[in-house]
């Protein structure tokens, strides 16, 4: 007798099972589908869209980014090619037939990681130190302007940085009047936003550079000026970028800073409402914090007395009445300062009443570099001179010099046993004031930032930025100073403690309130707020990582790690498969598709594909799609978190993204989420758009869609039988308005099947309603199971599919 039966596509994809174990509903194989609901069905991915018509390079698009300066809201899609950085002239969702231009050549070929801290873009692959960028015109980090008239600073860098119209810095109109405008990096414009008062006079600014230790003219254009007036309208100053400009210290804070001066005075002061300026992306800068440190040696070289005085408990306090007496020290006597880091700075306090006088000068700042001294004797900034630039010690302040290039090494000294970084000062004349009384009461140093190694990667951490990749300590992060993201020097900023063994970190992901941290067979959380409180703690024992771009965050419930509350959930991939962690313990959910990792599958991805996997995540489909390498067919698998099951593989064969090198979940223009993806041929394409992919001539390539049941079986109840003939097939689908499908039946699980098409193709067509029930007759006799395979392969034609209805007779009393 005949009876229908009804398989609603409710159940999961089950690629690694044998097809006659799986449950109704339950499917074994097909591509480019994804569930089409919450309660089931199935439906096809989405096409992709070119974003550049034409590739940027012939070469692998190893990494993408998005960059948004949070303040001045410029946008930046940026993709790692060809050893560059590439700025995207068009941003998402807009496309283009290029995609933009380089905007920095120091990208390595490994792919790279990016975060954005403070509202600094960094960039790190390994190939070299951190890259920075601040995007088209980031704010100032310095604003100075000197008032010759007082012999002072006043620093103004809060003022014209905060955004705000209403508060304004003032540039004093004197001839002899200066400011100084400070760049994180060497910078190639000045632009002033200026208020209500400005000037009138005729006057020409002149922009200088610090270089070998003296200001240079950049011989700048003035785009400020009006009528042969400068500072008039607001307008940026703009100059050839000098790669020989080197930083310096000015109000306490280190930088490229840049003077503009006048050729006469203005007509009265300028209001500046805020100072920006251009800089392109550049290997980050080391920098000072701006906090002075006490040193762990002085000694007073008294030549006359062959002695050397120990001064170290007098001048590492603030008293006055503690000193040392310089008066009357020769140019054969000598301060020495110990650090335990390299120096640039060395303050000296003198006291009020007590200041050299005569006609001496620092001359000398001397270091040991190994086997001898060296003295350094140009590019001294000496700021305890007084206003005629020839009496030393005359005030408080800081002697500064250029520590780049220097060796320096530590060592003992005869009265000192305890290794350290020694530096000793000297002078030119004897000093000497009218009261033979000249009392310095306190001594400081400065660290020097010694210039920044290669690092892999990068992430912003409770206000610093953090990167691993250390060739010293591969099982450290390093971490900057609050706040400051290009200062790696001095007591806030340093190294966490150990995270295992020395095998090197490969991936950090902010996780909650913590990071995730991951070693290739390992993974360990950092937890705590600043350098005081972090502490670090083992997650995992055995897994890790093997490609770390694979390593993404999910933020959406996931019911399968804990059913009372929604979690945030990192996925990865590992040798052996995929995992999730919440935090806790991971767990492996690869099991539908354990064939490509298990290496007793021909599928197995290949030894030299896995490091290159990557993923990203979804969220609009809440999925995490795993790219690579896996087999000709295959270029992504994928997992959807919010229901914990895997959909059939993706199939780009034919398409340019057939090899996707990268990919990128990010917010277009418009705030919406979108997906990109990097291909090996050098484009870039949008993920889920339109319902073809493309190739490399934008000419649609057809996307072919299928799935494939479980193999279906009858159960013995009061059947003599357990064999049957399979009579008819019928489809329940979306209508569309037109397009048919190709089916395919599989007895007793064949390893190819018939095309069936009696009495014609299941046609989706059913004018004027949105359910489709088409079928086919079928004659297949004396089965023991079936298998049907539903595809379409026609141009825009989407197949959705609810249920498959079927009619088979056998003897007695049966069931499904």
């Amino acid at each position: 007798m005949l009876k229908l039966y009804k398989e609603p596509f409710v159940g999961k994809y089950h690629g690694n099972d044998s097809p006659i174990l799986l449950g109704i509903g339950d499917i074994c194989d097909g591509k480019n589908v994804r569930k089409a609901g919450p309660r089931g069905g199935w439906k096809p991915r989405k096409g992709c869209t070119l974003h550049n018509t034409t590739t940027i390079a012939a070469a692998p698009v190893k990494s993408l980014h998005q960059y948004t300066h949070p303040r001045n809201s410029d946008y930046h899609f940026i993709a790692q090619c060809n050893s560059n950085l590439y700025d995207a002239t068009n941003d998402p969702p807009a496309t283009g037939t290029t995609f933009g231009s380089s905007i920095s050549t120091l990208a390595g070929t490994t792919s790279g990681f990016s975060d954005m801290v403070k509202e600094w873009w960094l960039y790190a692959d390994g190939s070299g130190g951190p890259v920075v960028w601040g995007g088209d015109t980031p704010f100032c980090t310095g604003f100075v302007v000197w008032d010759n008239s007082e012999s002072a600073y006043i620093d103004y860098t809060r003022i014209v940085s905060d955004n705000d119209s209403s508060t304004e810095a003032i540039v004093l109109g004197a001839a002899s009047d200066v400011y100084y405008v400070c760049s994180p990096e060497i910078a190639e414009a000045i632009t002033l936003d200026l208020g209500s008062t400005v000037n009138a006079a005729a006057a020409t600014a002149t922009v200088s550079s610090w270089q070998s230790g003296a200001w240079s003219d950049r011989s700048a254009s003035d785009g400020t000026a009006a009528a042969g007036a400068t500072h008039a309208i607001d307008g940026s100053l703009t100059w050839t970028r000098s790669a020989n400009d080197t930083m310096r210290v000015i109000g306490g804070i280190m930088g490229y800073w840049y003077k503009v001066s006048f050729s006469g005075a203005l007509t009265g002061s300028v209001d500046v409402i805020s100072c920006k300026v251009i800089c392109d992306p550049a290997r980050m800068t080391n920098k000072w914090n701006g906090v002075y440190q006490i040193p762990t040696g002085i000694r007073f070289y008294d030549a006359s007395a062959t002695e050397y005085e120990d001064y170290l408990g007098q001048l590492s306090n603030v008293s006055t009445s503690q000193y040392l007496q310089l008066n009357d020290a020769t140019t054969s006597d000598f301060i020495y300062i110990k650090s335990p880091e390299p120096l640039c700075g060395l303050g000296f306090g003198v006291v009020a009443g007590y200041e050299q006088t005569d006609n001496a000068q620092v001359d000398s700042i001397e270091y040991w570099d190994g086997d001898s001294w060296n003295a350094i004797t140009t590019g001294i900034i000496d700021e305890t001179l007084d206003g005629g630039a020839d009496s030393s010690f005359a005030q408080s302040g800081t002697i500064w010099w250029n520590a780049a290039g220097l060796t320096v090494h530590k060592r003992t000294m005869p009265f000192d046993s305890g290794p350290g970084y020694w530096y000793r000062v000297s002078w030119d004349a004897t000093l000497t004031n009218a009261g033979d009384d000249i009392r310095v009461c306190f001594i400081t140093t400065a660290t020097f930032p010694k210039a920044l190694g290669a690092y892999s990667g990068v992430v912003e951490f409770k206000g610093r930025a953090l990167l691993w990749g250390d060739t010293e300590f591969p099982n450290r992060l390093r971490f900057s100073a609050y706040d400051a993201p290009d200062c790696f020097s001095g007591d806030d900023s340093g190294y966490t403690d150990i995270f295992g063994n020395m095998e090197r970190i490969v991936c950090v992901k902010r996780f909650y309130n913590e990071l995730l941290v991951f070693k290739e067979h390992s993974i360990w959380l950092l937890e705590g707020y600043d350098p005081s409180t972090f502490g670090v703690a083992r997650v995992s024992e055995t897994v890790g990582t093997c490609a770390p771009k694979s390593v993404q965050i999910a933020e959406a419930g996931f019911p399968g790690m804990n059913v009372n509350e929604p979690l945030t959930i990192v996925a990865f991939m590992d040798t052996d498969g995929v995992y999730v962690i919440d935090g806790k313990k991971p767990r492996k959910v690869s099991g539908p598709v354990d064939h490509y990792f298990n290496t007793e599958y021909s599928t197995a991805i290949g030894a030299s594909n896995i490091p290159d996997c990557h993923a990203h995540i979804d969220p609009l489909n809440n999925e995490y799609q795993l790219h690579g390498s896996f087999l000709e067919t295959v270029s992504t698998l994928v997992y959807n978190y919010v229901s914990d099951e895997w959909y059939p593989p993706f199939d780009r064969n034919s398409s340019v993204l057939l090899a996707m090198s990268s990919a990128v979940t990010l917010r277009g223009t418009d705030g919406r989420y979108y997906c990109y993806a990097g291909a090996y041929t050098g484009y870039v394409a949008r993920l889920e758009n339109d319902t073809t992919d493309k190739n490399s001539s934008n000419q649609d390539v057809i996307i072919t869609h299928q799935i494939k049941t479980r193999a279906i079986s009858l159960e013995q109840k009061l059947s003599t039988t357990l064999r049957f003939d399979f009579r008819r097939a019928n489809i329940e689908a979306q209508a569309r308005s037109s397009g048919t499908i190709t089916t395919k039946f599989y007895k007793d699980l064949a390893t190819s099947g018939t095309t069936i098409a009696i009495p014609a193709a299941i046609s989706l067509v059913n004018t004027g309603y949105n359910l489709v029930t088409d079928g086919l007759d079928v004659s297949q006799y004396d089965c023991s199971c079936f298998q049907l395979e539903f595809i379409a392969a026609t141009a825009d034609l989407e197949l959705e599919i609810w249920s498959v209805l079927y009619e088979v007779e056998a003897r007695g009393e049966i069931a499904v």
